[in-house]
């Protein structure tokens, strides 16, 4: 058998892939969006917000999730349509707040996720009641191994939700660190809360009804 130079050369770069991390052995986009191919950028002084929430868009009306780097984004009032998987490196994706009464939000969106975000409020005042993530009626929703930091209100906030909250640290939040409320089935485990101005988790109903939540080994 004859091997010549161009099958030895694609045969070590095969061979090398194979020992490599799934990480840095494939572009972001085989698992998803790419955000950059949007013209998102980290590190940029520049809001990201307009090309950011078109990513979101476009990821969620293929429902595939949309990635972002490493790297600081500055952005605000960022909203989740029906779909939206939201996903960085996670401690080193951070998606910091420049406008807008949340960075993230959504309403009546259905399977919405956000998953190794660092989320940054800087301190800034939010409305009364408003969390750094905000969502009302969103069934299905995933929130896991983020960061949530410095919100100057409530780190999340739900309202008539449903899904899970898991393996993520809300630090410094002004109000409450998590406030549920008229949620059913809600999730809340495994959870690091921190330096909250007034509360650490608040799950309750406006009325007598079922609600079914589960809240287990947090750390408050």
């Amino acid at each position: 058998m004859i091997i010549d130079r161009r099958r030895l050369l694609l045969g070590s770069l095969t061979g090398a892939a194979t020992i490599a991390t799934p990480a840095l052995a494939a572009p972001l986009s085989r698992y998803g969006l790419d955000a950059a191919q949007f013209g998102v950028r980290a590190g940029t002084p520049d809001d990201q917000t307009a090309k950011l929430q078109r990513a979101i868009n476009d990821a969620a009306q293929s429902r595939v999730p949309l990635l972002l780097a490493p790297g600081v984004y500055r952005a605000g009032d960022l909203k989740l349509p029906a779909d939206a998987q939201l996903a960085g490196i996670r401690g080193a994706t951070r998606l910091t707040l420049t406008q807008g009464p949340s960075l993230i939000a959504a309403e009546h969106a259905d399977t919405v996720s956000l998953t190794g975000l660092v989320l940054d409020g800087g301190g800034k005042p939010l409305p009364e009641g408003r969390g750094l993530v905000h969502l009302v009626g969103a069934r299905s929703l995933r929130i896991t191994d983020c960061e949530i930091l410095r919100a100057g209100g409530n780190g999340v906030t739900l309202e008539s939700c449903d899904g899970e909250v898991t393996h993520s640290t809300i630090t410094g939040a002004a109000d409450g660190a998590l406030y549920c409320i008229d949620s059913r089935e809600i999730i809340i485990a495994a959870n690091t809360i921190t330096q909250s101005g007034n509360y650490g988790i608040q799950v309750w109903q406006s009325d007598k009804r079922y609600d079914g939540s589960l809240i287990a080994d947090n750390r408050v």
